[in-house]
């Protein structure tokens, strides 16, 4: 799905990714909604992860 994304990817990336701003990307985060570990001062997000989150999100909205 995002084959051409590294293997981790930043919050900034996810952003990008996803085309939505950083208050909803923590959102996710914080809530559990999204997998993230921090990484000095960041957090970071596996793209296997990331890819999980958008099936998960897919598959909710087709019922």
């Amino acid at each position: 799905m995002f084959e051409y994304e590294p293997d981790l990817l930043t919050r900034k990336d996810v952003e990008r990714i996803l085309q939505i701003g950083k208050s909803k990307v923590l959102f996710y985060i914080q809530e559990g909604y999204l997998p993230a570990f921090v990484l000095g001062n960041s957090y970071r997000v596996t793209k296997e992860d990331l890819e999980d989150f958008v099936k998960n999100c897919q598959e909710d909205q087709t019922g």
